[in-house]
């Protein structure tokens, strides 16, 4: 809660450059991040906003989305607004099954089942396959279901953003929708699958897929909010001894590990199955980790932890069903 990311150059990672996941009231500002599979990454989080930041050669430039099968099961509150989202055509080299693989080289911006998100006043230039793609999970690759999260984007707001030569090498889908659409130019906007209340502004000024049903929004600005950063830090949780283990899981593991769905590190039913009964072979583990899986990047060591944290979090993630 209540964290702020500025100033980073970061590049080369196979998965987020700049990564947020199931955290609240966060900025994230004036940070370089290239060559990555996605650029920025809001993930299971609710009030954020990305801003003022460089975006380019990534596979995708900045996304927000719900991965299923996390504790935390919204993200909303979200503002994407005065970014540079350039070029974002790296080749997609993200791990083989995780949900960033399923990312399509050349998008600027995906929001994916996230609520109440507003984009506005970013140049959006030069992205191959599509400038904003806001898709539900069941038109997305990769992603399976989860009764407790909400699949469809609610409440998107494009506002006024500068848009110059996306979507000039679209994926086969956004051709045939293209086909459908009778229409030779590559999108600046797609649209996919079910969502209420979303908005644009003046629509007819950037090239768009699926906006059709989508009314003028009637605000259209995002200034109202200069930062949903906390004057204040929240005052810090007391957490007793019997629930450290579904704390800790709650915030080191499972960043990396979803229940079911796979992610930068593999889903915690397949842990689940591989120790069973042997808490102390995970806490071992996580302490000095080696590299198993070819199809996986290597685990960062949680040595930080004590043998005691270990043990609770390793018997907690055993023992979740979800």
């Amino acid at each position: 809660m209540n964290g702020l990311i500025e100033y980073n150059v970061v590049s080369g990672i196979e998965d987020a450059a700049i990564y947020v996941g199931m955290s609240d009231n966060i900025h994230v500002a004036h940070n370089e991040v290239f060559a990555s599979v996605a650029g920025i990454e809001i993930e299971n989080s609710r009030h954020a906003v990305v801003e003022n930041n460089m975006v380019y050669d990534n596979a995708g430039g900045i996304l927000t989305f719900i991965t299923p099968g996390l504790p935390i099961k919204t993200t909303f509150d979200v503002i994407i607004r005065n970014n540079f989202i350039v070029g974002n055509n790296h080749k997609n080299f993200g791990a083989p099954g995780s949900i960033v693989s399923g990312v399509p080289s050349g998008t600027g911006i995906i929001v994916m089942a996230a609520d109440d998100v507003q984009i506005e006043n970013n140049i959006i230039r030069d992205n191959k396959n599509a400038g904003i793609i806001v898709v539900d999970h069941g038109s997305f690759g990769n992603i399976p279901k989860d009764p407790e999260s909400d699949p469809n984007p609610d409440r998107v707001s494009i506002y006024r953003n500068l848009f110059s030569n996306n979507g000039y090498e679209p994926i086969d889908d956004i051709k045939a929708l293209m086909a459908l659409n009778l229409t030779r130019k590559g999108p600046d906007v797609v649209t996919v699958g079910p969502g209420n209340g979303s908005c644009a502004v003046n629509k007819s000024s950037f090239k768009s897929l699926g906006l059709g049903s989508w009314p003028e929004c009637k605000k259209t600005t995002s200034t109202d909010v200069a930062s949903y950063l906390l004057d204040k830090p929240a005052e810090p949780r007391k957490i007793a001894a019997a629930d450290a283990g579904e704390h800790l899981y709650r915030a080191v593991c499972a960043g990396c590990h979803a229940y079911s769905a796979r992610m930068i590190g593999p889903p915690t039913q397949i842990i689940q199955a591989m120790y069973a009964d042997n808490p102390q072979g995970i806490a071992d583990y996580i302490a000095k980790p080696v590299k198993k899986r070819e199809d996986f990047p290597p685990m960062p060591g949680q040595s930080h932890l004590s043998p005691e944290h270990r043990m609770a979090a390793a018997k907690y993630m055993l023992s979740v069903k979800n």
